[in-house]
Parts: structure tokens; C-alpha cells; sequence
């Protein structure tokens, strides 16, 4: 009788090795937790989005009546929309433009284990783990036309002040500093990790040859950290093409939708003014571009990265 308990538990043991274990190994299986969340929070979403992107949505009556393509017809001839989309194409250019290159230069100055460089690497990474209300704030005040610390700089350089986030020419381009110094720190650290790849016998080997600094950063420098590009212009990218707080925060989308993005007009489409179906058809739009921009860029770093 006391055997009994124990033969169970060998054959449940036996049973688990024989159809649990195999399950548990399989790939699928290690991956169904992430893919189910993606399914919840992006694949059905996105559907849902589609599907509203035809309808004219009234959640307020709680009743939605099929339009067609008129959410679309009404994207396309609304001016605000095309402005709005083209202040984000070059939000996202000339943030990545100017980010990336001063990333690199940064981290090629800093790419060093001394204890001076080390503090300097933590200073520069400091605006990327503080919050976007503290950040929009703080630059908030730098940019005060009247009071602001940027323009009282700019008065001692004999420059006339600038309106800075209340201007219609000069508020797209405020929002483009910050973003590059919110995310400066970020990219300078990705960069460092990758200099600090390279094997010292390379550059042994180039002062060997004579080789300069310039032309040792251009063909060795740049090309044995290609890999990190394909990344980090990849986030890059991501990063500022879904931006909101900064929009949300500074401007408001002002003045007169200057400094406005497409993720801040769905947001302010949708659910403050109410109009569901053109909010979901523009985010159908973005989904689309933003797909057509990534792989357009893979299709050009990747070929230009060199892997060992």
C-alpha cells in the first residue's frame, strides 16, 4: 500500500517528461507570452483602427455608421493635416541629422576609461533618465523670449532674441534642440559600447601605416562600428517619429499647428475634437509611413554595414 503514492508519482513524472517537457522546450512556446501581448496591444489595436478608419465614430452617442473613404477624402484636403505631417518628416530628419553625428563625435572624445571621461559619460546620459514634465519645464523657462537664459545668451552675442516656442518659425526648431539633448546621452552610450568593440591591434596596425586620425576614423573607425548605425538610427528614428510629450508639454501643437506631429494630431483629433474615424484614418496613414520608413531603412544601412 505505501508503494502506491510512489508508482503515481513516478508514472505523473513520466507522463510530464513525455508530453509537458517537450512543449516547454519548443520555441513557440518560449515566444507565446511575448506574442500574445503584441497581439493584444498592437495587432488588434491596429485592426481596430482599420476598421474605425471607414466608420464616422460617435462615442458619445455610442452608435458609428460606415463612411467609406470620406475620412480619408477629409485628411487629404484638410491643410492642417499636410502641415502637420510635413513638420514631421522634418522633425524626424534633421533630429536624427543632428543627433546622430554629435552622438559620435561626443563619444569618440569620450572614449576613454579614465575617471574624467567616465564622470562626463554620466553627465551626458543624465537628460535621458529624467522625465519629459521635467525636461519640457526646464526648457520651457531656457526659452522664455523675456526672461529666458538662452536669449540673454544670445543678447551678449549681439543677437536679437528669438521667439523661440512662440513663434511659428522658430518653434518647430526649439523642439528639434530638445529632443537632440533628450536624447543625446542615449545615443552617445550606444556609441561608446561600440568603440569599445574594435580590437586596439587595428588601430596598432593603421599608426603602423601612418594612417592620420581623420582618415583612421573614416575607414576603420566608422565602418567596424556600422552595425551599431543599423540600431541606432533604427531607434532613432522610432524615437522620434512617435513623438508626443515634447508637442504635448513646450507647444501645444502652436502656434497655428507650426510645431504640431502626427502622433500629438490624432491624439488632439480623436479625443478632443471628437473626430474618431479621420483620427483613426491618419494614424492608418502614420502606420503606413512609418512601415515604408523603416524599411527603407534597413534596405540602406544593412547593405552598408560591415559585420565581422
Amino acid at each position: 500500500m505505501n508503494e502506491s503514492p510512489r508508482v503515481a508519482g513516478n508514472i505523473i513524472r513520466r507522463m510530464e517528461m513525455r508530453f509537458v517537457n517537450p512543449i516547454l522546450k519548443s520555441p513557440y512556446a518560449l515566444i507565446l507570452p511575448a506574442l500574445a501581448i503584441c497581439v493584444c496591444f498592437s495587432v488588434i489595436p491596429a485592426l481596430m483602427a482599420f476598421r474605425n478608419s471607414f466608420f464616422s465614430v460617435d462615442y458619445v452617442a455610442g452608435v458609428d455608421r460606415f463612411a467609406g473613404m470620406a475620412n480619408y477624402r477629409s485628411i487629404f484636403t484638410d491643410g492642417a493635416f499636410i502641415q502637420v505631417f510635413r513638420n514631421t518628416v522634418v522633425f524626424t530628419f534633421f533630429s536624427a541629422a543632428f543627433g546622430i553625428p554629435l552622438a559620435v563625435l561626443t563619444a569618440v572624445f569620450l572614449n576613454s576609461n579614465s575617471p574624467l571621461c567616465n564622470f562626463t559619460q554620466g553627465v551626458v546620459f543624465t537628460p535621458h533618465v529624467i522625465s519629459f514634465v521635467s525636461v519640457s519645464t526646464l526648457w520651457t523657462f531656457m526659452m522664455d523670449p523675456q526672461f529666458g537664459i538662452l536669449n540673454y545668451a544670445l543678447g551678449l552675442l549681439g543677437i536679437r532674441p528669438l521667439m523661440w516656442l512662440l513663434g511659428e518659425n522658430t518653434s518647430l526648431p526649439s523642439i528639434i534642440i530638445v529632443s537632440v539633448w533628450k536624447t543625446l546621452g542615449y545615443n552617445v552610450l550606444i556609441v561608446v559600447s561600440a568603440l569599445q568593440t574594435i580590437p586596439r591591434e587595428v588601430y596598432e596596425s593603421a599608426m603602423l601605416d601612418r594612417s592620420g586620425p581623420v582618415r583612421t576614423f573614416f575607414h576603420i573607425t566608422l565602418p567596424m562600428i556600422s552595425p551599431f548605425f543599423v540600431f541606432l538610427i533604427t531607434t532613432c528614428v522610432a524615437q522620434t517619429l512617435n513623438t508626443f510629450d515634447l508637442v504635448r508639454l513646450m507647444t501645444g501643437g502652436g502656434p497655428k499647428n507650426s510645431s504640431n506631429l502626427m502622433v500629438y494630431w490624432i491624439y488632439e483629433t480623436g479625443y478632443l475634437h471628437f473626430q474618431v474615424g479621420k483620427a483613426m484614418a491618419g494614424a492608418v496613414i502614420f502606420l503606413f509611413f512609418v512601415g515604408a520608413v523603416s524599411l527603407l531603412n534597413f534596405a540602406l544601412t544593412s547593405r552598408r554595414a560591415y559585420y565581422q
